[in-house]
């Protein structure tokens, strides 16, 4: 993302905020499970969090990723970053050095629906939606938008560039006119080496964003705002997506009865999906691997080490 496409997110979500999150005491990952005696199958969990799972190739980062934050104050914005950052070096992830150029942005803003509607109309190279699919994709009102931009490469990371849609779209990230849709290079995928468990192409994650209603962060701590938007950023979560349990980060929002206490960082399943999706080391792994994988993971994360 360059400098005047930061500048552009910044003028977008530059309307005042309702609240400003604190910061609150370190907790403990390792904490049991907030509703005594909630249990699924790994495998649900999965599905019901993580859009395409077991049924699409899933994308991740493979670049190191650099966050960014949009519309915080200076000092809050520069806390929740570290703890970003943080975050995402315990769950395996690779971070760019300070003063990269932001590929994993969460914006804060009173509108996030209005928010990506103006962004989508300015820089639709940051959307595989359509028109109608943008409508769609913010009609319902929640708090937490999020979606990436991801690109099909060989298995070995090389951009393939035979695609069109591909070609144009990254002509219209990088300011440049998007005329003819010429292949950016010549490469042309061939079916080697494919297994049922292997594939000759990968999905890579080349930016990710999460917009965050701000008139919900009001008595959240940064702690769990650098959670929520990490997991958005890392994983192609549904829009509702992670919220039947309750001790998922991605629950923070949701209405709680009997003031119930809210999840104060990553559960061991939030980490435990990240952590079976970045820690092979290639992702050309077929759609039912991946899922596979992951419901692995969470499976090893409980204390009896199933579900």
């Amino acid at each position: 993302m360059t400098r005047a496409h930061l500048a552009l997110l910044v003028a977008f979500a530059s309307a005042p905020l309702i609240a400003q999150p604190t910061a609150a005491p370190t907790v403990n990952s390792d904490r049991p499970i907030l509703v005594e005696g909630y249990r699924t199958h790994a495998e649900t969990i999965v599905r019901d969090t993580i859009k395409g799972a077991g049924v699409l190739p899933l994308a991740r980062f493979e670049d190191r990723i650099c966050p960014g934050v949009v519309g915080l104050g200076s000092a809050d914005a520069n806390k929740l970053l570290q703890l970003i950052r943080d975050n995402v070096v315990s769950l395996g992830g690779r971070i760019a050095k300070p003063g990269c150029t932001a590929n994993a942005t969460v914006i804060f803003t009173p509108e996030p629906a209005g928010f990506v509607k103006k962004l989508a109309e300015k820089e639709p190279g940051y959307f595989a939606f359509s028109p109608a699919g943008i409508d769609q994709f913010t009609a319902k009102p929640r708090p937490v938008l999020s979606w990436h931009v991801n690109e099909v490469r060989d298995r070995d990371g090389n951009e393939l560039g035979n695609s069109r849609e591909l070609g144009m779209a990254k002509q219209k990230i990088l300011n440049q006119p998007a005329a003819a849709g010429a292949p950016m290079n010549a490469r042309v995928l061939r079916n080697v080496g494919a297994t049922h468990l292997y594939t000759s192409s990968r999905e890579d994650m080349l930016f990710g964003f999460a917009v965050i209603d701000a008139a919900k962060i009001q008595g959240k701590t940064l702690e769990q705002l650098a959670a929520i938007a990490t997991l958005h950023l890392l994983l192609d979560i549904k829009q509702d997506g992670g919220t039947a349990n309750p001790a998922s980060i991605l629950s923070l929002f949701d209405e709680r009865a009997n003031s119930a206490a809210l999840p104060q960082g990553l559960s061991r399943f939030d980490q435990a999906m990240v952590q079976g999706l970045y820690e092979p080391k290639e992702n050309n792994r077929s759609a039912a691997q991946q899922f596979s994988q992951i419901a692995t993971a969470i499976r090893r994360s409980t204390p009896e080490g199933k579900d």
